[in-house]
């Protein structure tokens, strides 16, 4: 792998430790003020309390991020894929090295109902997003006349996750004038996942036609639903009568490999002549995603200007029935501090 596709990970994984640890030091910097505080006595007959949560969430995603750096490999719905092919753009410079999709910042709110003395009933709402993006030149043409001329196209991979789960706590220890401590069970769990990718090409003032300025945009949206299960523990440290501060960690199994295209828009060079036909196999071009299309992935490389795809259609090309599904792997810690009120 070049040494500037190395690069673009190490800044991402750079960027996701920074994020961290100022997010564990704000933590750190919370629980001290919260400890300094005077205790005040937990109201016993408090039955329902919702908290604010925030925190950080790692999802898995191992074969999305997988793809997102072997540029033998693609998304067959990939905008950046489907760019126009010639000789100078072969499957494996469309299919752009990217930087992983890493962890990032959790928000969510949880309500809370105490059935027994030390059993709740809980429902959580977890929202999460990440993004991946790169940028190089690719080669591409205006004009049949005109050789291809290079230019600049970035890559944005962008996925958030919303979860909700259903479960309940079993308190281990609580003290109604210092907290708690317990388990925390989601046993049931729905996790909404929405992935779009981009591709953005820009046109600057050229030799062709000076004139001829734009961006293209190309996107395909596409949305997943996986049922997902969550263990961990907890504690909590009671501050007012209303008010306790708490820490949460969890460990989030699922994965959603059934991720469908809900819209596809192509902004591109429609309104320009097509290239030489010696540069492109127009009856081996994919086919344009559909709403309803399963999201797929493969091994893919070109020879000459065809795409072969592993696992292939029935001719081992790229069209429709080639791929496999994508697998979101949700599988991942969750750390999050909470605020809750009781009522």
């Amino acid at each position: 792998m070049p040494s500037h596709d190395r690069s673009l990970k190490r800044v991402g994984r750079s960027k996701s430790i920074l994020k961290l640890a100022l997010l564990v030091v704000k933590g750190l910097l919370l629980v001290l003020l919260v400890l300094s505080l005077p205790r005040i006595g937990f109201a016993d007959g408090s039955t329902l309390s919702v908290s604010y949560t925030i925190g950080t969430y790692q999802p898995s995603l191992s074969t999305l991020n997988e793809i997102l750096g072997d540029s033998g490999r693609g998304i067959l719905q990939d905008p950046n894929y489907l760019l126009p092919r010639s000789r100078l753009l072969p499957a494996e410079a469309r299919n752009i090295v990217a930087p992983e999709i890493a962890g990032n910042v959790n928000y969510g709110l949880e309500v809370e109902w105490k059935a027994k003395e030390r059993i709740s009933l809980v429902g959580t709402l977890s929202l999460w997003t990440g993004e991946s993006q790169a940028s190089d030149t690719v080669s591409l043409f205006l004009r049949q006349d005109f050789p291809p001329r290079k230019f600049s196209r970035t890559a944005n991979y962008g996925l958030s996750i919303t979860q909700v789960w259903f479960g309940w706590k079993y308190d281990l220890f609580q003290d109604p004038e210092q907290g708690r401590f317990f388990i925390n069970i989601g046993l049931i769990g729905i996790s909404i996942a929405n992935l779009t990718l981009d591709a953005i090409v820009r046109v600057d003032a050229n030799d062709i036609d000076p004139n001829l300025v734009f961006t293209s945009v190309s996107s395909t949206e596409a949305r997943g639903v996986a049922f997902t299960s969550r263990l961990g523990m907890g504690g909590e440290y009671f501050i007012l009568s209303w008010f306790s501060f708490g820490v949460n960690a969890n460990y989030v199994i699922g994965s959603s490999s059934r991720i469908k295209v809900r819209r596809h828009f192509r902004s591109s060079f429609s309104d320009t002549p097509p290239p030489p036909p010696e540069t492109t196999d127009l009856g081996n071009v994919p086919p344009v995603p559909q709403n309803g299309d399963l999201i797929t992935e493969a091994n893919i490389s070109s020879q000459n200007i065809s795409d072969f795809c592993d696992p292939g259609d029935e001719l081992g090309g790229c069209d429709r029935g080639a791929g496999q599904s994508l697998e979101l792997d949700l599988n991942g810690f969750q750390v999050n501090a909470a605020f809750r009120f009781y009522f």
